[in-house]
Parts: C-alpha cells; sequence; structure tokens
C-alpha cells in the first residue's frame, strides 16, 4: 500500500513538471531532488501530547452508610450518649474511645471519665456545646426547643428505639456495629459481637432440674412477666420465671391469693423486712423461710454483660450446686432478726 502511494506521488510531480514547460534536463534534474527529499525525509510525526492523568481520592467502601435510618458519611469519631443503657450496650461492644460525652446515671464501670452531659430531660446545654460531638445517641426524644438548640450546635440527634426483647437487642448491636463501622467491617464486627454474646449468655445456662422464682421490681404487684427481655435472658439461663404467664411487669390482683413461689429476688432498694411488714407477703412461704434475695433487677432489664454477672450469683442462690456465682444472703433487715 506504501508503495502504490509512493509512486502515485512521484508521476504526479513529474506529470506537473513536463506540464510546466521548462527544459527537460532541468525537469529530470529538479524531479531527481524532489524523488530524493522524499525518500530521504525521515522526520517522524510529533506524539500527542499525554493528558495529565487524574488523580482520584481513594474511596472508602464502608462510607456512606445508613445506619438508625440516618445517612452516615463519614466514620464517627466524636459521639455523645443520653441514654445510660444505650452508653453500657457500646462499652460493652469495646467502642468507648469513640465516645466524647456520657448521660448522667450511668451504673457500669467506666474506666476513663468522660464529660457529663446530663440527661434527656435536664441536659447540659453548655457541657453538650463543649464536647461538640457529631451525634447524639438517645432512647428518648429531647423536648422541641431543645433539639432546635443542640442541632444549631450542628450536632445530628439520632433517636433509636430501645430493645424489648432479645431479637431486638441482638438487631441494635448489630445496627451499633454499622453506625461506627460503616457498611464492610460493620456487618462482621455486628454479627460478630452477637455470636459472642449469645454464646456467654448460654455459658450461663444451668442445665440441672429447673426451679422457678418470682422476680418482685417494686411493692406490691410489679415484677419481672414472662413477656419481658428479662424473663427471656432469665430463661435461657435455666430459672422458670414464676410469673411467665402473666403480662405487662403486674402479677393480676385478682390471682394474687394463688402467688406463693418458693424464692422471691427482690430489687435492691426492698428489704426482707418490707415483706414481712406487708398484708399482701408476710404469709408467703419465701418470705417465711427468709427465701427472699437481693438482686439488681433493673439491670437484668438492660440485658447487658453487666446483667450475666447479677445471673450467676441468682443462679448459684436457686441451685446449690451451681458453681459459676456466688449464693447471695437473705435480703435483711428482718423484723425477726435484728
Amino acid at each position: 500500500m506504501k508503495k502504490i502511494r509512493f509512486f502515485a506521488v512521484v508521476f504526479a510531480l513529474l506529470f506537473s513538471l513536463i506540464l510546466s514547460g521548462c527544459d527537460i534536463m532541468d525537469d529530470i534534474s529538479k524531479f531527481g531532488e524532489m524523488v530524493y527529499e522524499i525518500i530521504t525525509d525521515n522526520t517522524e510525526p510529533e506524539p500527542p501530547e499525554e493528558e495529565e492523568p487524574e488523580i482520584l481520592e481513594p474511596v472508602d467502601p464502608n462510607w456512606p452508610v445508613s445506619a438508625f435510618g440516618t445517612e452516615i458519611k463519614a466514620q464517627p469519631e466524636k459521639v455523645a450518649v443520653a441514654s445510660p443503657a444505650l452508653a453500657e450496650y457500646i462499652y460493652d461492644m469495646g467502642l468507648s474511645e469513640k465516645i466524647c460525652a456520657l448521660p448522667e446515671f450511668c451504673g457500669f464501670e467506666i474506666s476513663e471519665p468522660k464529660p457529663i452531659i446530663g440527661s434527656v430531660r435536664i441536659p447540659d446545654m453548655e457541657a453538650i456545646k463543649e464536647a461538640a460531638p457529631e451525634y447524639i445517641l438517645t432512647f428518648s426524644a429531647y423536648e422541641e426547643s431543645l433539639l432546635i438548640e443542640i442541632q444549631q450546635m450542628n450536632i445530628t440527634v439520632i433517636n433509636i428505639e430501645a430493645p424489648e426483647n432479645l431479637d431486638e437487642l441482638r438487631a441494635l448491636y448489630k445496627e451499633i456495629a454499622l453506625f461506627f463501622g460503616g457498611a464492610v467491617d460493620g456487618i462482621p464486627f455486628g454479627e460478630s459481637y452477637v455470636a459472642e454474646y449469645d454464646s456467654a449468655l448460654s455459658s450461663l445456662a444451668y442445665t440441672g432440674e429447673k426451679k422457678s422464682a418470682a422476680f418482685i421490681r417494686a411493692l406490691d404487684y410489679m415484677m419481672i412477666t414472662g413477656d419481658t427481655m428479662e424473663s427471656e435472658i432469665l430463661s435461657a439461663a435455666g430459672i422458670i420465671n414464676y410469673a411467665q404467664s402473666c403480662t405487662g411487669y403486674v402479677f393480676p390482683e385478682e390471682n394474687w391469693k394463688d402467688f406463693d413461689p418458693e424464692i422471691i429476688f427482690v430489687n435492691t432498694d426492698i428489704h426482707l423486712i418490707d415483706l414481712e411488714t406487708s398484708d399482701l407477703y408476710k404469709k408467703k412461704s419465701a418470705v417465711k423461710n427468709d427465701k427472699v434475695f437481693n438482686a439488681d433487677i433493673d439491670v437484668i432489664g438492660i440485658g447487658s454483660r453487666r446483667s450475666f454477672e447479677i445471673l450467676k450469683n441468682i443462679l448459684a442462690t436457686v441451685y446449690e450446686d451451681y458453681t459459676g456465682g456466688t449464693a447471695l444472703e437473705p435480703a435483711y433487715p428482718s423484723m425477726y432478726k435484728q
């Protein structure tokens, strides 16, 4: 193909010289010079200018992510928590370094002090401003005027549903992992933690013959009933809840005459003497036999890892051959034992 183009050029030049009417020898001489120039022209075309490569920012596959119904654009670094139970869940997961401020009344152990931002009902706005979190996580909603004031500080408030059963607690742990860890790292982290939680709960379980116990949260009829997360946890640990057939944390008043458990656990602010002087309880077998014991029943309701330690002692109290915990002493003082 190149040869054809070359000869086409040569003949065109020759023909143009003849038509010009010049001396034939001059024509041939000029023609030879032109052909020589064509043959010996080694000039290469200039290469096209290379475009500067576009520098792309590295893409983090974790972000953005949707957690708690909110788009989280980047990994949270400063998070305040306004609900004690929620803070405890986050600390249980080993995420305390992301927490820049805590609510009042946290009952769990905190190794490093954090600023306190009050409660949802009575927030410390100056403390919130000074902590300058990116997010505030809470189980309870702020009043509208307080919420607006917080939002004006460029803080995103995320309201979260408190778990009411173990499945909801597992889902919450996974969502916390997603919020702090992102779309890629957060999912396996959440699943791993839930598996660890379930394994720890299962390891508590008493495998012998089961007994029942009643768990009184407050006088007179308020106790752990079968529709609660506390009852699920007790069952997983191997304790039959005496009020399993009841609902709404209330033992029916019309059935009170049949209430007579062998063993009773009461919240830490209730004592044996309170039951001995109560017309409702004083004739019950557990009260007459000093089978009433204090336990932090409210913590069992949170379902945190701290509740497992309480469960161990409850199990050791109910079952004499259980070696995982320490049996509790009766909830003295008693009107009969001063």
